[in-house]
């Protein structure tokens, strides 16, 4: 690491913020006509929004086949006392509320301020005032939800933060998705390159938005409880927390139907976190996610392969 931090102001991430030109090629013409379909949905009302995404989310539901089977089998796994209709109503309306996100994000990338004040809000900011008056440097321990992108550029329009993101296949689509998460500012970080900049931007005063909760292979996991079950558990957050003085303030984003909003979720920091014991305090990190998943669990990404990587040389349950 370098002998002094830099100032927030020299901390820049490795995305570019124009369009680079080799992204208006022909073969990204089918692209940036979804793309535009799905500005265009943006300003329809959000009942008409939300009504379509129930239909589309419901022919998803019957016709991703392979997808169903991975959110049927998480699902299985995490809560055996449901019955097997009671599971496939929730894996239902996690694929409505996947979509609903979908046709949502056009407002997040496209909307004006004034719509996006009245489609998120915050609850429980409180718990962050101390930690930001005091100049500590916070680790938001999220999960991926659907509308981790909303709560995420919800919280960079108010406070600098970073991000550690996989980037998607398509270049063009990945160049927009990093350019609405940059939308309040905030910086991106992709996976291979490590943690040293990520320390950097969170020392300088980024607030970090990280989630920790994918099987991402056994070389960088431990095996912790994960609704009961063994999963391969990221292990960073205790060094990470421990390497930059961090609180880790537990945050979530839910949508609420009867508000209307997608509510990013702020809950006090950990208490005497990290421990000093990385493998309870990973187990902790678990239990925690857990707790935030239970608050809305038909809204979370079930479609990720939770339990791919089991111990023993288990085979997978996909």
């Amino acid at each position: 690491m370098a002998a002094a931090d830099p100032s927030p102001q020299s901390v820049t991430a490795s995305q570019p913020e124009t369009l680079p030109r080799r992204l208006l090629a022909p073969r990204f013409w089918p692209t940036w006509l979804g793309l535009g379909l799905l500005r265009g949905l943006a300003w329809l009302p959000r009942r008409w929004r939300h009504a379509l995404a129930r239909r589309l989310g419901t022919v998803a539901y019957r016709r991703r086949e392979k997808r169903r089977g991975i959110v049927l089998t998480n699902l299985r796994w995490c809560f055996p006392e449901l019955s097997e209709a009671e599971r496939e109503a929730m894996a239902l309306r996690f694929f409505q509320r996947m979509m609903q996100s979908f046709l949502d994000i056009g407002v997040l990338w496209w909307g004006s301020d004034r719509r996006l004040d009245t489609l998120v809000a915050v609850e429980g900011g409180q718990h962050l005032q101390p930690h930001l008056e005091a100049g500590r440097p916070i680790i938001l321990l999220a999960v991926h939800t659907v509308g981790i992108d909303f709560g995420g550029t919800e919280y960079s329009r108010r406070h600098p933060a970073a991000t550690v993101y996989r980037p998607a296949r398509n270049e063009l689509v990945d160049w927009w998705i990093c350019h609405g998460r940059r939308r309040g500012g905030g910086l991106l970080y992709r996976r291979d390159e490590g943690l040293r900049p990520v320390v950097r931007a969170v020392r300088a005063g980024h607030a970090l938005y990280y989630l920790p909760d994918e099987d991402l292979g056994p070389e960088q996991s431990m095996f912790a409880p994960f609704f009961g079950i063994p999963a391969a558990t990221v292990t960073a957050l205790p060094g990470l927390a421990r390497l930059c003085n961090a609180v880790v303030v537990p945050f979530t984003t839910v949508y609420e139907p009867e508000r209307g909003q997608y509510v990013a979720h702020v809950f006090p920091a950990l208490e005497d976190y990290p421990s000093g014991d990385d493998e309870a305090d990973v187990v902790r990190m678990n239990a925690e996610i857990e707790r935030l998943i239970r608050l809305a669990p038909d809204q979370y990404m079930w479609s990720l392969r939770l339990f791919k990587t089991r111990p023993g040389g288990e085979k997978g349950p996909y």
